[in-house]
């Protein structure tokens, strides 16, 4: 890469805003809206492309990564138990429709008698 080419280095402004969005990031994934962490992401990248930043700042970052990911692995775990609790009541409405000689009705369909 060439000097010209070279990204700058980033100005303190440029790490508050990648700062921010990380922030942003972290706020989004805690309450489930995950096309704004996307978006957050998508934007850092694009601002971190630009711009070159120390190893305090980097690593600041890093930290703030982990919170993020620390975020989204609850969220997987608590859809993973979600998952599982639907799937054995599924299976408990069968036994059901078995017991009660009904068998299989089609699935999320429902059955109204006048």
């Amino acid at each position: 890469m060439s000097v010209a080419n070279a990204p700058q280095t980033a100005s303190p402004d440029d790490f508050h805003t990648l700062e921010l969005l990380t922030t942003q990031a972290l706020e989004a994934a805690k309450s489930g809206d995950w096309d704004r962490v996307d978006a957050c992401y998508e934007a850092r990248g694009i601002k971190l492309a630009g711009c070159s930043i120390d190893r305090a700042h980097a690593q600041r970052l890093l930290e703030m990564d982990d919170q993020v990911r620390a975020a989204i692995v609850v969220a997987q775990a608590g859809l993973s138990c979600l998952l599982a609790d639907a799937s054995q009541a599924r299976r408990n409405l069968r036994q059901l429709r078995e017991i009660h000689g009904q068998g299989e009705t089609g699935h999320g369909s429902m059955h109204h008698e006048a």
